[in-house]
């Protein structure tokens, strides 16, 4: 059936006001695992210098440089797996379930965990842990407050 030009406008503008309904909530979430991640990436690069290889080598002075590569690897992974399937969970599912109660409850959790065994590595010396911290501090304010997000 012929659709008048005022109606097809009005559909026009209802289908971006759908897509762009959770645009707010998206861009603050992932912009905060984006930070998580760039700073694990960071350090693991401050880490893979020869003075850090040094260090480690005392605590250890059996382990050889193969061993500091998948220390360093494995901690860099385990860094950025909460924030990387995080923001990937929420972009593809965020525009067709959105943002219900079990979403902020699972992931709030996940979050606190991840800073609570962030929080029990207590490297004091590191201004990367400090900033992690308040990284992960802010991702689970967001996470659970994210519904409070939207774009009105």
């Amino acid at each position: 059936m012929y659709e008048g030009r005022g109606m097809q406008e009005a559909r026009r503008l209802q289908q971006d006001k759908a897509r762009h309904r959770h645009s707010r909530q998206l861009t603050v979430l992932i912009s905060l695992c984006a930070a998580l991640v760039i700073l694990a990436s960071l350090e693991a690069a401050l880490l893979a210098g020869p003075e850090a290889f040094q260090a480690w080598q005392e605590f250890f002075p059996q382990a050889g440089t193969d061993d500091y590569s998948a220390f360093i690897l494995t901690r860099f992974l385990l860094d950025i797996l909460v924030p990387a399937v995080l923001s990937l969970y929420t972009y593809f599912t965020i525009k067709t379930i959105g943002t219900p109660f079990t979403y902020r409850l699972i992931w709030g959790a996940v979050i606190l965990i991840t800073a609570m065994w962030k929080f029990l590595t207590f490297e004091t010396s590191s201004p990367a842990w400090y900033l992690a911290l308040l990284l992960l501090a802010g991702l689970f304010l967001v996470v659970i407050n994210i519904h409070r997000l939207r774009q009105e």
